[in-house]
């Protein structure tokens, strides 16, 4: 049963708001106001699980899923939402880097 969950795990859960996320924090680090932010591995994660961890997970199991949930990234509250959430978990880890 074990090797059933990894295999879940690693093909069919996938977490759309990690992407969202990640390419969220690599949008605002090419912004000039964020240019003298530290992006080594450590700092990145930091910055990512912090935001992640303030926003809901959206899990798909489909393409089909996906798709349908990109289609609602599109509505403009969620992209508010990430953008400032991503926004708030630099300013955190620029300011207490775990390095």
């Amino acid at each position: 049963m074990i090797d059933k969950l990894e295999k879940l795990r690693e093909e069919r859960l996938h977490n759309h708001t990690e992407d969202v996320v990640l390419e969220k924090i690599e949008e605002l680090l090419q912004e000039d106001n964020f240019k003298q932010i530290c992006t080594c591995e450590q700092c990145l994660l930091d910055i990512a699980s912090h935001a992640l961890n303030q926003l809901p997970a959206k899990y798909t199991t489909s393409s089909k899923g996906e798709v349908m949930t990109r289609l609602d990234e599109f509505e403009e509250q969620p992209q508010v939402d990430f953008e400032l959430k991503v926004i708030q978990a630099i300013k955190i880890v620029a300011k207490n880097p775990n390095h």
